[in-house]
């Protein structure tokens, strides 16, 4: 490892331990935090974040397509969502049997301050660089994000992590620098 190399590890260690820099980012949809409106139930905010996408609305069993879930889930989390009042039902023009599931106008309102709140936070986070040096760290962290995915954590290990021994969220059996 170079000394650039290992001083840039140590940046990105600083910057990952930073409690504001890690609730601003892990608070985004997506991110695996609790993300997009009414984020205290990850299904329910990923289902508003595909309806806010989809405003024309879509069915049961394609929200279930794009989830990636079960569609008695989605039935589920779209009965609770018509109850809080964020998204609607509504009968398809083109098929009977169908209903098109749409946010409805209080759905629509969380999602403009969720959208609005994201760019604040942006803007905070990123307003100390110029308009050149965010698209160079975008730039950046795309290029990176793509190399990280190839690695082999294995290898970069040094074993296969089906070897560790497990020892819960404690160490993996080797010596902590």
């Amino acid at each position: 490892m170079t000394d650039s190399s290992r001083d840039l590890l140590k940046s990105f260690g600083k910057l990952l331990q930073n409690r504001a820099f890690l609730m601003a980012v892990g608070h985004q949809a997506g991110m695996g935090g609790h993300g997009g409106p009414h984020g205290g139930n990850r299904g329910q905010g990923k289902l508003l974040k595909v309806l806010a996408q989809s405003p024309n609305g879509l069915t049961n069993a394609e929200i279930a397509e794009l989830l990636d879930i079960r569609p008695s889930s989605v039935s589920a989390t779209i009965s609770r969502l018509v109850d809080a009042g964020f998204v609607e039902r509504i009968p398809s023009s083109t098929d009977k049997r169908a209903v098109i599931v749409q946010l409805s106008e209080r759905g629509k309102e969380l999602f403009a301050q969720y959208d609005e709140h994201v760019d604040t936070t942006a803007d905070e986070l990123f307003g100390g660089l110029t308009p050149d040096e965010q698209a160079q760290l975008e730039q950046l962290l795309t290029k990176l994000t793509h190399q990280v995915a190839d690695l082999d954590w294995g290898d970069f290990m040094g074993h296969r992590p089906t070897d560790w021994p497990h020892r819960g969220m404690g160490g993996m059996g080797r010596p902590r620098f």
